[in-house]
């Protein structure tokens, strides 16, 4: 799956997730809401399996991952944490990196992984097209 596709596949879940915090009374400012929604569990790692394998390949040849923002960074880890347990999982494995992180990739992730404050662009940007939906 694309970058671009799996953005709007992410927001659509990020307003979900704000919906049910919001019905739950879980948050009453939206720099609350974003705070919580980033850091609910997410129904996939919204990163293409080919951005996570080079990444994986990356810290395999203990390259540097300053580059990332820390909530990349910390999905990074996860993902090569998720690697290392599949293949102690699976001895004898013959798929390909890419292969493997396609099938984590597509797992249930604990979090979003983004920053509160992209959080919140995010849903106000999903807020404004759900009103203007209602407007027509």
């Amino acid at each position: 799956m694309k970058d671009n596709e799996l953005r709007v596949i992410r927001n659509k879940a990020l307003y979900e997730v704000y919906k049910k915090g919001l019905e739950e009374g879980r948050f009453s400012s939206m720099r609350e809401a974003g705070r919580y929604v980033c850091r609910q569990p997410a129904p996939r790692f919204y990163i293409s399996s080919e951005v996570a394998s080079d990444i994986i390949g990356m810290i395999i040849k203990r390259k540097s991952l300053i580059n990332l923002n820390s909530c990349y960074r910390r999905r990074a880890w996860r993902l090569y944490d998720e690697y290392c347990r599949f293949l102690e999982e699976h001895p004898g494995c013959r798929l390909s990196r890419e292969r493997v992180m396609e099938i984590i990739v597509e797992q249930p992730a604990p979090e979003f992984y983004i920053e509160p404050q992209h959080t919140r662009k995010i849903l106000m940007k999903e807020i404004k097209k759900i009103r203007a939906k209602w407007e027509l």
